[in-house]
């Protein structure tokens, strides 16, 4: 008999709440709160084919229970030319509304274009709130190429001299526009002096400023191989192979 009066009570209690909720005016039900927990921020450029966004949602009169969340990518389809297929390929994602069941979503095979992603998170009563994220995917798996350096090679005649190392170094990528400017290429240099000479390094080890390096060479005091080191990095992080230009004085 207890445990019907019980279930009883609870029954009632049960049916008050949701009395009071569905009692509500319209305009007393206030709108949900979502925010994005990972994801590109807002108006910057991802240097991959994908993206992955993760988001939280609340909402103050306790009513998600029976709601739901949405998806939308915009634009939804986007032409582009492959350099690597030689051929237009095709970007496709579902358009208008995607019902989500998770917070979080990934979207794979980006092209290098602009983008919004939206979240539209619904409560059982209609009232919905949405927050967007816009950016701007450049893909560049592929590392820059020297094409070459302005350097001194093999077996020196002026043992004494300044000599202007220049980096010369272009960029590839999937699109043509995901490539980085030549004028944004950073460099990195490293200059190896003979014994007991110590080697001569950049003052910033990464610079779009260090492709043109005068350097001091004294091969009648301190003669043996000077070695001029260096690399190239695109704004993707992506790194050049090491190249190594190697002269030599050596006294007669």
């Amino acid at each position: 008999m207890q445990h019907i009066k019980v279930l009883i009570l609870v029954s009632l209690v049960a049916v008050l709440v949701w009395g009071c909720i569905e009692n509500l005016e319209p305009s007393s039900n206030r709108k949900p709160m979502v925010w994005f927990l990972r994801g590109p921020d807002n108006g910057s450029v991802v240097f991959d084919n994908s993206v992955f966004f993760e988001w939280s949602a609340t909402d103050w009169d306790d009513d998600l229970g029976m709601g739901a969340t949405y998806v939308k990518i915009d634009p939804p389809t986007v032409d582009w030319f492959d350099t690597a297929a030689g051929s237009i390929v095709t970007f496709y994602h579902r358009e208008g509304w995607v019902r989500v069941y998770e917070e979080t979503y990934e979207v794979l095979d980006l092209p290098d274009s602009t983008f919004t992603f939206s979240v539209k998170v619904e409560d059982d009563r209609g009232a919905d709130s949405t927050v967007t994220r816009l950016f701007f995917v450049r893909y560049d798996p592929n590392a820059p190429i020297i094409d070459s350096v302005d350097a001194l090679t093999g077996r020196l005649d002026n043992p004494i001299q300044n000599h202007t190392y220049k980096i010369f170094a272009h960029d590839i990528a999937r699109a043509p526009r995901g490539a980085t400017p030549p004028e944004s290429l950073e460099y990195n240099w490293r200059f190896v002096r003979p014994s007991p000479l110590t080697p001569i390094d950049p003052p910033l080890e990464w610079s779009s400023f260090n492709n043109q390096i005068a350097l001091p060479i004294d091969g009648q005091s301190f003669p043996g191989q000077y070695r001029f080191r260096c690399k190239v990095r695109d704004m993707a992080g992506n790194v050049s192979p090491e190249e190594v230009y190697v002269c030599e004085y050596i006294k007669p």
